[in-house]
């Protein structure tokens, strides 16, 4: 009886878990898509300006001496690079005895060919695969001075289309595996994507990568050509606002990388020490400037000159770190090989010591000219 009993209450009891299953299956079917929901189609709140920004601002205009030297830098148009734009236009370089011409390149990638070759005297932009099998083949060009860092939110997010936001298409970084993600250029930027990918479970290596310049990259997103992108600011911000882009990973582990930097012509070096000497401390100047006081009017006015984004949105903008005492970070630069090395994209097998890349006389110049003890 007793095992007639217990036979019994197994099977009243299988019986009772098989319907409370039945009855929960809708539940469980749906949980997944209601925990993918939490993604916002909406602009990220972001710091109201302190001051009411004008519309218009003239920037003054500079001198420049007549025994000037003539220097050319190149840049990627992105509020990361702006303390180059700042350090032209408040007339910092012109300051320091340089006629500067500004070139701006979509990515920067060919910023490492003409820096080498000379037909860049400088140029600013990230340590990517170009400038590491540049090294390796003992071209002439150095880096001389930091670029920039970033805090949390993130500078440069990674975005997808609010389309395919709002109609559920993408709901989470998960959902990029196998599509068209774009950087702006092979370099320095894949680690960011790699990172913001890592934070649902992928790695760049299970996305389509694809290369767009950044203003290129926002119109590819609206038109469907793209899954998704990394946008620099003032632009992520302005993809916002026009209803184009949202951010998908604005939030992700690189405050420790400083992935950017001022390099040189090997040649404008040695010929031009005091020169290198006085472009570095126009840009720290200018990144000082920044870092202060980022929505100065004038500042604002100059950023929008070169980014074509409204002051009010550039003050509304996610602002980067600048580096503004020069120290270059040599752990980034030999993390940054490692990085290239796995990926495949580095031409050579040993590796390079960091040190041997980077000069910082022109930097400790350059303090000294700022009046740093």
């Amino acid at each position: 009886m007793q095992g007639r009993a217990t036979v019994g209450s197994q099977g009243v009891s299988i019986a009772v878990l098989v319907s409370l299953l039945i009855a929960l299956l809708p539940i469980v079917s749906v949980a997944p898509a209601a925990a993918q929901s939490t993604l916002s189609c909406e602009p990220i709140p972001k710091a109201t300006p302190a001051e009411p920004i004008p519309d218009s601002v003239e920037i003054p205009a500079f001198e420049v001496p007549e025994d000037a030297l003539d220097v050319t830098i190149g840049y990627t148009p992105v509020s990361i690079f702006a303390p180059m734009f700042v350090a032209y236009e408040k007339g910092y370089f012109a300051e320091e005895g340089l006629d500067v011409t500004l070139e701006a390149l979509p990515g920067g990638s060919d910023m490492v060919v003409l820096t080498a070759t000379g037909q860049f005297d400088a140029g600013l932009g990230g340590i990517g695969p170009a400038y590491w099998n540049a090294a390796a083949q003992d071209l002439p060009v150095t880096i001389i001075a930091p670029g920039h860092m970033e805090a949390s939110p993130v500078a440069s997010p990674l975005m997808i289309s609010k389309k395919a936001c709002e109609n559920g298409d993408i709901t989470r970084v998960s959902d990029l595996e196998g599509r068209k993600v774009a950087v702006n250029s092979p370099g320095a930027t894949e680690l960011w994507l790699d990172v913001a990918l890592r934070t649902d479970g992928l790695t760049i290596e299970d996305i389509d990568l694809q290369y767009m310049a950044f203003p290129d990259a926002v119109a590819a997103l609206d038109s469907g050509a793209l899954d998704a992108a990394i946008i620099g600011e003032p632009l992520a911000t302005q993809a916002e606002n026009d209803g184009i882009a949202v951010r998908i990973a604005s939030e992700f582990d690189v405050e420790q990388y400083q992935v950017t930097a001022i390099f040189a012509n090997d040649q404008f070096l040695q010929e031009n020490p005091e020169a290198a000497t006085g472009l570095v401390t126009a840009y720290l100047r200018a990144s000082r400037d920044l870092n202060e006081n980022f929505n100065d009017p004038v500042n604002l006015a100059i950023i929008e000159k070169y980014t074509g984004v409204p002051p009010s949105l550039v003050a509304e903008s996610i602002k980067p770190v600048y580096q503004d005492e020069g120290a270059i970070d040599l752990e980034t630069l030999a993390f940054l090989q490692t990085f290239f090395r796995e990926r495949g994209l580095l031409e050579y097998d040993r590796d390079l010591d960091p040190a041997t890349m980077v000069d910082t006389t022109f930097v400790e110049g350059a303090r000294e000219r700022l009046g740093d003890g």
